[in-house]
Formats: C-alpha cells, structure tokens, sequence
C-alpha cells in the first residue's frame, strides 16, 4: 500500500476511535433485526432497501467490509450467511465482537484495510458496502473489490450522493458534521459512474431528500415523512438530482 493511502487509513483509525468512545453496546432487540431479514422492495428505508438487494445468502460467504461497530453483522448472520466483518478500526472491531457475544452468534470479525485486506482470491459471494466508498480511493478499493469476488458475486452498496451542485453550495452554508475526516465526501455523479463501471448494476435506488432530516427534527411521523420521500422520488424523478443516497446491487 503507497503512503497516501496509508495515510487516509491512519486518519479514518483515529476518527473511528473517537467514534467507538462514545459507543454503548447494547443487545439488539429481535425487531430490530426482523426488519432486515426480509424486507420488501418498495421499502422507503435505504438499509433496508440494501438488504432486500441482498437477496438469499444462506450458505453464501458475505464480506461485511468496513463493518464498524458490528451493526449489520447480527442481520447478516441471521440470514444463514458465512460472514466477515472487517474494519480499518481496532476499536470498532471490539465492540463489533461484543456484539455478536451478546447475541450469542458467530462471525469471523478482524482488523484490515478495504485496500488490501488479506482475504484469498474469489474468496467472496457477496460484498456488503455500506457507508464506506465514500471515505475510499475508489479505483484502489475497486481492485481489491473484484480480487474477492467469486465469479457472478455480487456488491451492495448504500453511500451518500451529491449530485447537484445547487445543493451543495447550500449544504456548505450549513453546520458541518461531527467527526468527519478530510478524505471523505458524498459520492459525485461521475464517480458512482466509475464504482459501477466494472459491474453490472441492478436495482438502484435513490432515498432521502435533503427536507426530510429537517422535518424529521420537528415531526413525530417518521413513517409518513420517509414515505413521502419514496412518493416523490418515485414519480418526480427530475428531483433525483437531490437526493442525498444511492442504494445498488453490482453484480460482477
């Protein structure tokens, strides 16, 4: 790995060990997790969406790559999957052990980078993606990407999008995030273009316009808002240009 990208490693380590200080583990309640073992396609919510695209890995080894605190992991393994969680962040990686114990379920979870992970060749049926391309060098993360991968394996990802430029100049006006690091961004057009160019994308979805987290501050009807963001990303597709996630299968 060259030293830049060493680089972007070491501060994403030191952002997620801030992250995992302020984490508290508890045990996921089981509709917690019933929500993602089946959900329908017209879900409004984007990770559910995810693992509806997810489709039937019972028997499959999924890759949860970047898998933080573990969150997807107890979802992942109750779905009958051979799952590896695998992260950047030793501190995360320590509270995603904790909470596969607390669930009493079994994963290989370890320490290691998206750009070389370590993992064999073709190793992989399906990699889960969620929340990491963006904090990437995306064609390094490519390369390693389609070393895993079995032939025909598949990728989901759900990442943070900012195509309209209009959008952007107001979302500078705006207080900036906690705990961000410098290297990451919401994904551009073109370069959600150049992530699905080496694969066949199927199902792509865009969620969450910019109004609804400011209504959700104010409303009580999460429901109703996140359905109104479906309605109107469905039939008004000009507004797809302000949608702020991507939800896609990529099939090699």
């Amino acid at each position: 790995m060259d030293k830049q990208l060493e680089e972007r490693d070491r501060a994403e380590v030191l952002r997620s060990a801030e992250e995992a200080r302020k984490l508290v583990v508890e045990p996921i309640e089981a509709i917690q997790v019933k929500r993602y073992l089946n959900p329908p396609a017209d879900t409004a919510y984007r990770l559910e969406y995810a693992f509806h695209l997810l489709g039937d890995v019972r028997g499959k080894t999924v890759l949860d790559l970047g898998c933080g605190s573990g969150k997807n992991l107890v979802a992942l393994v109750e779905r009958g999957a051979h799952v590896i969680g695998l992260d950047v962040s030793p501190e995360l990686i320590a509270i995603a052990q904790q909470r596969l114990d607390k669930a009493g379920l079994k994963a290989i979870v370890r320490v290691g980078s998206a750009y070389e992970t370590g993992l064999p060749d073709e190793s992989v049926d399906v990699i889960f993606c969620i929340n990491l391309i963006h904090h990437l060098d995306i064609p390094t993360m490519l390369g390693e990407m389609l070393r895993l991968l079995k032939k025909a394996g598949r990728v989901i990802i759900q990442e943070p999008i900012r195509f309209s430029a209009t959008y952007g100049r107001l979302r500078k006006m705006l207080p900036a995030r906690e705990n961000i690091s410098e290297y990451e961004h919401p994904l551009t057009r073109e370069e959600l273009t150049a992530v699905c160019a080496p694969f066949k994308p199927e199902g792509l979805r865009y969620f969450r316009l910019p109004l609804i987290p400011l209504f959700e501050q104010i409303s009580s009807r999460q429901r109703l808002l996140w359905s109104m963001d479906r309605w109107l990303i469905r039939h008004m597709t000009i507004i797809n240009r302000y949608a702020t996630v991507v939800v896609v299968r990529l099939v090699r």
